[in-house]
């Protein structure tokens, strides 16, 4: 038969909250419902104090086990905005949490510059091809992934506003085959 190989990706979302230091725009703390969807200032968590850490745990992957052959690459995406007129700020993302062998998520982190003027655009880390710096990411690994936003520097004057967060990942497809000449061959 004829195998294909088809790369694709799906989002996981947040759906629990491990540290929330940061402010809700409703009022309280934040939640990992303020990060969960792309509505801009209707929702968001926000910042404006250094080394404030945002961490939440993620939905179980939307793709089964059985129709991934590999994953290939992890990567924190944010809808992010700067309300200083003229300052960047930053926020450092980093992927954590506990890996199907039972060792730690744990491959580094970015600080991504977010632009001024407070209207939100997306901002993306780093295509961590790695759960730990060394071994390839298993479908397994994603069950325990949790995502971290720490507000780089304190702004006095601005509010860094986090309205969506979530990891994109990329995967191979599990092959899947061309059975038309077998059943054709059985008639």
């Amino acid at each position: 038969g004829i195998c294909y190989t088809i790369m694709a990706t799906f989002i996981m979302l947040p759906d629990g909250d491990v540290i929330q230091e940061w402010d809700s725009s409703g009022g309280g703390a934040s939640s990992y419902t303020d990060v969960d969807n792309d509505n801009g200032d209707t929702e968001y968590a926000f910042s404006n104090t250094a080394n404030e850490r945002l961490i939440v745990d993620m939905t179980a992957p939307s793709v089964a086990s059985g129709d991934v052959d590999t994953i290939d690459s992890v990567t924190i995406k944010i809808s992010a905005a700067y309300t200083h007129a003229s300052l960047n700020t930053g926020v450092t993302v980093q992927q954590g949490g506990l890996a199907a062998d039972s060792s730690s998520i744990s491959n580094g982190s970015d600080t991504i510059a977010v632009a001024s003027g407070g209207s939100y655009a997306t901002y993306s880390g780093a295509a961590e091809t790695t759960s730990d710096g060394s071994d390839a990411w298993v479908y397994g690994d994603l069950t325990g992934l949790q995502l971290s936003l720490t507000k780089f520097r304190s702004s006095r004057f601005g509010e860094l506003r986090i309205s969506y967060l979530y990891a994109e990942v990329a995967y191979t497809a599990a092959a899947a085959e061309d059975n038309a000449t077998f059943f054709g061959a059985n008639f």
